[in-house]
């Protein structure tokens, strides 16, 4: 598992609900240092505990654990895909012909 990723992602959500680790280390029901080391990977929650830092912070386990899943590149394309949807139609292509470009290079290689 990529503990390190997992603390990022987590830490993403926390700051995109607007909450400080105490605030929301006492929200889940942890210590605000216990909360900082899952932040900085240096610990990985218990089941229960991730399922409630996912509730409390309305996040999405399949986003939160995609680099840690083979799964997760489904997580990443549906991230890119709405990348791709934000784009007038002149740069969505340009992009489209880019990603082919990288990808035929890779297969190559």
């Amino acid at each position: 598992m990529d503990s390190k990723s997992l603390g990022k992602k987590i830490k993403m959500y926390r700051a995109k609900c607007g909450l400080v680790q105490e605030a929301c280390a006492e929200r889940i029901g942890i210590t605000p240092r216990y909360l900082a080391d899952i932040e900085r990977g240096a610990k990985v929650p218990k089941l229960e505990t991730f399922i409630t830092i996912l509730n409390v912070l309305s996040a999405s386990a399949d986003d939160v654990l995609q680099d840690s899943l083979v799964a997760g590149y489904e997580a990443k394309s549906n991230e890119l895909l709405k990348m791709l949807d934000s784009l007038d139609v002149t740069r969505r292509k340009q992009a489209m012909d880019i990603f082919k470009c990288v990808i035929i290079s890779l297969q190559e290689h």
